[in-house]
């Protein structure tokens, strides 16, 4: 039990550190490719027993879904830059509506970047409109699994701010542990779905 658990830390250690080196190697322009690849790897630490190649996992997802995971974010910084701006600007002038807005906008931002990269991870499918509907369908319905998730991010954020920058080293693997962790239960019928349609498809 206790090698087990080890490794599952080894494990999430070390897909930290993938993440760090291959974010940074690409000036974050690759972060949507890196945190795609780093839950594909979560998803399987936490789903099996079986010893989990880490290296063979993160680079197969990250290769996968390069393109579709940069440009959505992509996407995700460009909507995220005027609403940041309309927040600074409508709080300097006191104008309470536009903050309201400012701050609903941001939450659709942090919500879907939160869901759409372990979906895009666990996912195949080749229509990437129904993927985008539905992750934006599940993170707007599952209000106590969005607070789960992103308590999981504020924790992580409190981590390297607030306590010790070293923490960078572990803090990402943890909230990517977490996250997939909470949302394995939600997923689980959708996978059960899914997999359905891929039989039905083989049969057909």
């Amino acid at each position: 039990m206790l090698k087990d658990f080890y490794k599952k830390a080894m494990d999430v250690v070390f897909v930290n550190f993938l993440w760090i080196i291959t974010s940074l190697l690409g000036v974050f322009l690759t972060l949507g490719a890196a945190t795609s690849a780093m839950f594909s790897v979560m998803f399987k630490i936490i789903n099996t027993n079986e010893p989990t190649s880490v290296w063979r996992e993160y680079w197969k997802s990250f290769k996968d879904n390069f393109v579709f995971s940069t440009l959505v974010w992509l996407i995700l910084v460009i909507l995220a830059i005027p609403i940041y701006f309309m927040y600074i600007y409508s709080l300097s002038k006191g104008l309470d509506l536009l903050v309201i807005l400012a701050l609903v906008g941001a939450y659709q931002i942090i919500i879907f970047f939160i869901y759409f990269f372990p979906t895009l991870a666990l996912f195949k499918t080749e229509s990437k409109g129904q993927m985008l509907k539905n992750v934006l369908i599940m993170a707007n319905k599952n209000l106590w699994t969005n607070f789960k998730v992103l308590g999981s991010l504020v924790f992580v954020i409190i981590l390297v701010l607030y306590v010790h920058i070293s923490f960078l080293v572990i803090a990402v693997g943890i909230y990517g542990f977490l996250v997939a962790f909470h949302l394995t239960k939600l997923f689980r019928p959708y996978l059960a779905q899914f997999e359905k349609s891929i039989e039905e498809e083989e049969i057909l």
